[in-house]
Parts: structure tokens; sequence; C-alpha cells
């Protein structure tokens, strides 16, 4: 069964708060601001014994608004949550803070958005943590950067509310020839995971626990650190500039963004610590310590985008070239490269050199290496979606495709083969009982990997402001170091009851 969160005083509170309020929520207006949000609770019943559990979670958003005159407007969206996913909590503060990967506190106040809209009659201004929505496809949008996303739950929520909310300044300039959108972003907002032991953190970011060399097994011990935020200067912000075009039906644009791939990716140094057990044998005793952090590198992404309506059919389209995208080499590769038995040699012959000229005192010795775990390319991903919609039903398939320029095959990369990845995805929605019932699925499957994600729901509106979910997720792929595959233990029941006011 769905686990409750045990031992936790402040989730008992929360669910209280909850259940007094739901009676009477509504949306209201106080001194001109207007207060919408809703309350929610979700958990998930795991399908496969020995994968992490998770607790109950539970969300109050808070949405308030207010005009400011005729020329403007504030926002302020806030979220009070408690967490269940999260296994070993801090409490260090109130608020979740943007300057760290790894999302370990259950109990926080996030500030998704909170900015002030400036309008005039050829452009609208905005300054502050907010939220941009480039490209034209679902849920993977190649030229959409500006953003970085919260991964703590993998892809499930929706691609809107994975979002970080990054502090910038956003320009909308309207004219007759085009409109232009320029966004700045000061400062680098990571992306967000969960931490190592958890449900969703991705295998493939983590070292393996023994490495079979020609001398024996090793053994692996890992250290996970936090990200090295770039400084808070000018050369380290990030600019986006959008320009679009309606010609003829058919609504288009170009875009450009400078600024840090938020593709999660890992560096790592390793020690090697050889020890002499027994000198009258010279028995020796190896282990490896990984110290592994996230990776933040800057890119070049060049944009196309564009949408029509053809009766019954939306057609969209979507393009984008990365310069110099980073990508993280396969773990077993970089292993079988750093055990050689040249370099096992090379670290024996200075550890015998180094104990003889100590006197033979100096029996255990570390050797630091820096493995190169990340090779740089350029790239494009691409891809192209159909929409049909008819009475209640409503249909959406996709085709989306990344090639990487001038791949090496002698050093593959995760989530890419042979310089090619592609993806299809298809949405099913169906109404029913006077649109308070509706059935869907949801499916993505690569093709060179042959993984797929199959997430059939059922949705029921028990009044206007209240809706329970029910989802399965089914993850799948014979290739563990793929997107997909690398979860294939982790299927399970999703259950969400929403109050909206």
């Amino acid at each position: 069964m769905i686990r409750l969160h045990e031992g936790s005083k402040a989730s008992i509170i929360f669910v209280l708060i909850c259940k007094l309020l739901m009676p009477a929520a509504y949306a209201f207006n106080y001194e001109g601001f207007t207060f919408n949000g809703h309350i929610e609770s979700r958990g998930i019943k795991t399908l496969n014994s020995g994968t992490p559990k998770e607790d109950m979670s539970y969300e109050l958003e808070l949405d308030s608004e207010r005009d400011i005159g005729s020329w403007g407007k504030f926002r302020l969206a806030l979220k009070a949550v408690d967490d269940g996913k999260v296994i070993n909590p801090t409490h260090n503060g109130v608020f979740d803070t943007f300057n760290r990967v790894y999302q370990d506190r259950d109990q926080y106040i996030n500030v998704d958005e909170a900015y002030i809209d400036i309008y005039t009659n050829s452009a609208d201004f905005r300054l502050g943590i907010q939220k941009f929505a480039w490209g034209r496809l679902d849920e993977i949008n190649p030229t959409d950067n500006l953003n970085t996303q919260d991964l703590t739950e993998f892809v499930f929520p929706e691609q809107n509310v994975r979002k970080i909310g990054a502090p910038a300044f956003k320009a909308d300039i309207y004219s007759d020839l085009f409109n232009t959108e320029i966004a700045w972003i000061p400062r680098y907002i990571p992306y967000r995971l969960p931490t190592p032991e958890e449900r969703w953190f991705p295998p493939i970011l983590k070292p393996p626990t023994i490495v079979h060399s020609s001398t024996g097994d090793i053994p692996v011990i890992s250290h996970y650190e936090d990200a090295d935020l770039p400084a808070f200067k000018l050369s380290n912000s990030e600019i986006g500039i959008r320009i679009s075009k309606y010609i003829k039906g058919w609504d288009a644009s170009i875009s450009y963004f400078s600024g840090y791939d938020p593709t999660p990716l890992i560096i790592g140094t390793t020690d090697i610590t050889v020890e002499l057990l027994d000198p009258s044998s010279f028995k020796t005793q190896i282990r490896t310590d990984a110290y592994v952090k996230p990776s933040l590198h800057r890119m070049q992404v060049f944009g196309f985008d564009f949408t029509n309506t053809i009766g019954k059919f939306t057609l969209r389209g979507e393009c984008a070239y990365y310069a110099g995208k980073y990508y993280s080499r396969k773990t077993e590769d970089i292993m079988r490269e750093e055990t050689t038995k040249e370099k096992q040699k090379e670290i024996m012959d200075k550890f015998m050199k180094d104990y003889i000229e100590s006197g033979m005192k100096d029996t255990r010795q570390v050797f630091h290496t820096n493995p190169d775990v990340e090779v740089k390319k350029n790239s494009m991903k691409y891809g192209l979606g159909v929409d049909y919609i008819r009475g209640d039903t409503t249909l959406s398939v996709q085709w989306i495709q990344e090639y990487i320029f001038d791949y090496d095959k002698s050093r593959p990369v995760y989530l890419n083969k042979k310089g090619v990845d592609t993806t299809f995805t298809l949405s099913l929605k169906q109404l029913y009982l006077q649109d308070t019932l509706e059935i869907g699925l949801d499916g993505m499957y690569g093709v060179e990997f042959r993984q797929y994600l199959i997430k059939p729901h059922i949705t029921y509106s028990f009044t206007d402001n209240l809706k329970g979910t029910i989802e399965a997720r089914i993850l799948q792929g014979r290739d563990t170091d793929s997107a997909i595959g690398q979860f294939r233990d982790n299927d399970e029941i999703f259950a969400r009851m929403k109050y909206s006011f």
C-alpha cells in the first residue's frame, strides 16, 4: 500500500490544514489581489520489490495577481510542499534554494514565479522569477533551454511544472514586420536531481561499485558533491532572442540562445588507494574513491520552429543546432581506459619506488586521477508533431530525433547510439460523461534503444473543483544505460487528489 509519512508532525499538520481549507476554498479578491491555487495529495505504489519507496506528498499552491493601473501587473506563485520522495531530508531554512542541484528537503516553500509586468504600446516587459515557453513540440522542446528543470520525479510532472523559474528580464517588442522576444538571465539556476539513494536518481550518473581488472576486482566508493556554480558576473549570464512572424497561416520563429546546457551531466575524479598489507609477500589491497559532481557547460543554440492549422489537424515543427554541446561518456569505457595493464603497472611501480625511498614506511599511498568523462560535439535535434481534435477526442503524435556530428564510435556516449537517437510520442485523450471522466494514454518509444514508457490514466471530476487521477507508469528498455531503460525497475501506480480554487 502507499505509505504515509511516518514520524513527521509537520506532515500531519499539513494534511489537517488541507482538510480544513478544502470545504471553503474558492478564488477570491482582497485589496485588489486575486488569489487562486490548489491543494493536492499524491502517492505511488511500487510494482517491483527492491526499488526505493516513497511516502505520500502534499502540496499547497497559492497564486496571486494584482493589476497596477492600466500599465502593469504583479504576480506571485508560491508552493508549500511536503515531499515524500526525499529519503534523508535536511531542514535548513524555510524556502527552497536556487543554488543546489540535489534536492534533499522534504518540507519547504518554493517561489515558483514572482514578477512584475509593464505594458506599453509597442512593447511589454517582465522582471523577476519567471518561466519561458519556447518551441512548438510537447514536452520535448529542442529550442527551449532558458529554464532548467526539476527532475526529482523523472519527467512525469508536466513540463511547465518541471521548469524552475529563473530570475530574468524579458522584453516582448511588437512591430508590423515581426515580433521580438529578448530574455536575459543574469544568474544561472541549476537543474534539480534527487539524491543518489532515491527512486529517480539516474543510474547512468552512478559509478560502478566494483571495477574488474587484470589484478582482481577493485571496490569503488562513490562520493557525491554539489555543482560548482558559475560566479555571479556579466560574462556568466545567459541570453536568448526569438523573432516571430505570422505568414499566411504559418506561425514561425527563429531563435538564439547562449547559456548553460540544462541537461544533467557529471564529471569525476578518482583517488586510488594502494595499501601494502604484508611486506613479506608484497600483498596489496586496492580501493578506489570516486568523487562525482554535476558538470556545467555553456553552449549556443540556433533554433527554428513553426505551426499551422489545416482543417482539424495542427502541424508543429521544431529544429535546434547545438554548438559546443557536451555528452557524458559511458562508464564502462572510462573504466576500461583507467584499468589497463599499463596504467596499473605505472601505479604499482610508483608505489614501490615511493615505498622504498621512504625506508619501507610508506605502506599506504593515494594516487589521484582525472578520467576523461565527457566529449564535446556539435549536434542537431529536430521533430514534427501532428494534433487531431474531433469532438471529445484529442490525438497527438510526434517524431523527434537527435543527430551528433562527427560521432566517434570508439568513444560512445549515453542516451545516444552511434550518433542518432529517435523518439516517437503518443498522447490520446477521450472525454466521457459530460466531460467529467477523462481516459487517456501517453506513450514514448525510443527506436535505437528499443525503450518505451506507457502511461494510461483515468481522471474523474467529482465536482468542478475536485479531481482524482490514477495512472500506471510502465518503463522498459533492454539497455540499462538508456534514458528510460535505466529506470526499468521503477514501474508504479500513481494516485492524486487535487482541489483547485
